[in-house]
């Protein structure tokens, strides 16, 4: 008697979860993790326990990965007509527009359960209230009605530091609210250095992002001057107290770096250098918080 082959290969399940992992838009989530650890660190007088610190992480990530899936399934409409986007799990047909709703709501079901149980209640109501933000606020209004959709909307992803500060303390205190601030206003330029690239999608699917509203050469010199605010937001927590001398030098050389990038892509009238300065924006944050971070490990903690 010959054996019964199973009809679901091991194969096809792990296709399938390759094709969910994506909507979750890992890289930016993990970015969101990387923003709140020295904030979690600041507002601690020793280093915060393990369970705390990995409540705080998992419940953040879950949390940003969730409005990740929401704006997938909500995007499903733009993205279908983009050449960039149009391969993505939701509009290529790879994951049904029911299974991604699901597969959201599970997360940021997980994301409150646990920052509110293993953190505190506050920490769970910021995480809601960007997930919230991020997904009708930005998604289905800021992003299809107006070119300074990445300015505002850029407020759900800074609340990293937010969530990681109210974990610690149940409250959020300034050096949050700067660290804050450094999202913010690091967000239009590392989206609009990408947005000049792909200003015909963008055209073609109707968003009005800045490239296609005011041209390229008003979007370079947005972008320069955004990178110049970033100097007195990063140099602010040294100058009053708040971090070390470590953190000043990795944060102000990378911003410093960042500004000549910009200034170069708007003296250059030109767009060849709109991806390089994305890609070093893409790093841009790694180095200042993660400056933050050893500064805070090597100077303060017990």
């Amino acid at each position: 008697m010959q054996p019964v082959e199973i009809s679901t290969p091991v194969e096809s399940v792990n296709f399938a979860w390759r094709n969910f992992l994506p909507l979750t838009k890992p890289t930016i989530s993990l970015l969101v993790v990387v923003t709140l650890v020295p904030a979690l660190l600041l507002a601690s007088p020793e280093l915060p326990g393990f369970t705390l610190m990995l409540a705080t992480i998992v419940g953040t990530f879950l949390s940003a990965a969730s409005s990740a899936v929401f704006n997938h399934l909500l995007d499903a409409d733009l993205d279908v007509v983009m050449n960039r986007t149009r391969g993505r799990p939701v509009p290529s047909g790879q994951v049904s527009p029911l299974a991604a709703l699901v597969f959201g709501s599970v997360l940021a079901v997980a994301s409150l359960v646990i920052l509110f149980i293993w953190t505190t209640p506050l920490a769970a109501c910021v995480a809601f209230l960007a997930n919230a933000f991020y997904v009708l606020g930005y998604t289905l209004c800021l992003k299809r009605y107006t070119d300074q959709n990445i300015v505002i909307g850029g407020a759900a992803g800074a609340v990293g530091p937010l969530i990681g500060w109210a974990a610690a303390t149940g409250n959020i205190g300034w050096p949050a609210w700067v660290l804050f601030a450094v999202i913010f206003l690091w967000t239009p330029p590392h989206f609009w250095a990408l947005a000049i690239k792909y200003q015909r999608d963008y055209a073609a699917a109707n968003i009005p992002m800045l490239p296609v509203t005011r041209g390229d050469e008003v979007t370079r010199l947005h972008i320069f001057l955004y990178t110049l605010t970033l100097i007195p937001a990063v140099g602010a927590l040294y100058f009053f107290g708040a971090a070390g001398w470590l953190y000043l030098v990795v944060g102000m050389a990378s911003t410093l770096y960042f500004c000549w990038k910009a200034w170069v892509l708007y003296r250059a009238h030109s767009n060849e250098a709109a991806m390089p300065l994305f890609h070093y924006s893409c790093l841009y944050l790694f180095a200042v918080f993660g400056g933050l971070t050893l500064d805070r490990l090597l100077g303060g903690l017990s």
